[in-house]
C-alpha cells in the first residue's frame, strides 16, 4: 500500500515476486491485484529461485524508465518516488539515487535513523571506504543499468549492486528519510544467513574492477570488513570467525600485512569510539533511544 500511494506522484507499475512462499502472501496479493489490476503484476514461482534469482527475474519484466527496489519487510514514506525521479531527471550524470531511512524494531517502534547526515553525492571510492551504508529499500536506478545486474551468475547482496551502479557515475543521496527499515525482522537475510552474507560481501569487494577505483580505498574497505568480523567475534565471544577470515583477507588483499593491520586497527578505534559516544550520550540524556551505526 505504501508503494501504491506513490502513484499519486508518478506513473508506476508494481512487480511482486513471490518466491514460492508458504504463508498467506499469495491470497493477500491476489486481493490487491483484483483491486488494482492495472498497477500490480504478480509473479509466483513454482520453485525457489532464491533472493538473487527472484530479483533478476523481476527486473527483466520491468517496463519503466527507472527501477526502484523495496524489500518485503520495509515500506516507503510519501513523496519518495517523486523526489528521486525528479533528481535523476535533472541530473543525467547520476546512475542511481538513495535516501535515508527511519529504523523500527520488529514491533514497529522507532529506534533511530539508518544514517547520520551524508554527502549528497557518493562515488565508488567512498562506497568502498565506508562499507555498505546505503539502504537497499531506498534504491532507485536507471533501467538501462539492469544488464550489469542480470549478468551476475552467482548469488549476490545489495552491496554488489550499489558498487556496480557506482561504476557508471556518482550516486545521489537524499538525507530525508523516505523509507521505513525494519531491523532484525524474521525474513531478513542478515538475521538468518549471517555467514552467507559475509561471503557475498567479500565477493562484492573483489568484484570491483581495479581501474575504476583508488587502490588505497579498496584496502580501507577490506579493513572495514575485517573490523566488522572482529566486532561480531567479540559479541559472540568466539574467535572462530577471525581465525577463518583473517588469512583469507590477507591473501586476497593487494597490500602488505602490516598496512592491513594498521588500517583495521584504525577502523576498530573509530567505530568503537562512535558507538561508545552514542551509548554515553543516550544514558546522560536519560533516553532509551540509542544512536545506531548501521553498516
Amino acid at each position: 500500500m505504501s508503494v501504491l500511494a506513490q502513484a499519486e506522484d508518478v506513473s508506476l507499475e508494481i512487480l511482486v515476486g513471490d518466491d514460492f512462499s508458504d504463508d498467506e502472501t499469495e491470497q493477500i496479493v491476489q486481493i490487491l491485484v483484483g483491486k488494482y489490476l492495472k498497477k500490480i503484476r504478480y509473479f509466483r514461482h513454482n520453485e525457489r529461485k532464491g533472493p538473487s534469482g527472484n530479483y533478476q527475474f523481476l527486473i527483466r519484466q520491468a517496463r519503466g524508465k527507472y527501477i526502484a527496489h523495496l524489500d518485503g519487510d520495509d515500506y516507503w514514506l510519501p513523496g519518495k518516488l517523486r523526489a528521486q525521479t525528479q533528481l535523476l531527471d535533472q541530473n543525467p550524470e547520476c546512475p542511481a539515487v538513495y535516501s535515508n531511512a527511519l529504523v523500527v524494531n520488529k514491533l514497529g517502534i522507532a529506534c533511530g535513523i539508518f544514517n547520520n547526515r551524508l554527502s549528497e553525492r557518493i562515488n565508488i571510492n567512498a562506497l568502498l571506504r565506508r562499507g555498505n551504508f546505503l539502504n537497499n529499500s531506498s534504491m532507485l536506478y536507471r533501467a538501462s543499468l539492469r544488464d550489469q545486474i542480470l549478468e551476475i551468475e552467482e548469488p549476490f547482496i545489495d552491496y554488489r549492486i550499489h558498487l556496480r551502479h557506482a561504476r557508471y557515475g556518482t550516486l545521489a543521496y537524499l538525507n530525508e528519510a523516505f523509507v521505513v527499515y525494519r531491523v532484525a525482522s524474521s525474513t531478513s537475510m542478515i538475521f538468518h544467513l549471517n555467514e552467507n552474507v559475509r561471503e557475498l560481501y567479500w565477493e562484492s569487494l573483489n568484484d570491483v574492477p581495479i581501474n575504476h577505483i583508488v587502490l588505497h580505498d579498496l584496502g580501507l574497505g577490506m579493513a572495514e570488513f575485517l573490523r566488522m568480523i572482529i566486532f561480531r567475534s567479540i559479541r559472540l565471544k568466539s574467535w572462530s570467525l577471525i581465525q577463518k577470515w583473517w588469512p583469507r583477507i590477507f591473501i586476497g588483499s593487494p597490500f602488505g600485512r602490516w598496512k592491513m593491520i594498521y588500517w583495521t586497527l584504525l577502523a576498530v578505534i573509530r567505530i568503537g569510539f562512535l558507538e561508545t559516544i552514542g551509548t554515553v550520550c543516550a544514558r546522560i540524556s536519560g533516553s532509551r533511544i540509542k544512536v545506531l551505526y548501521w553498516h
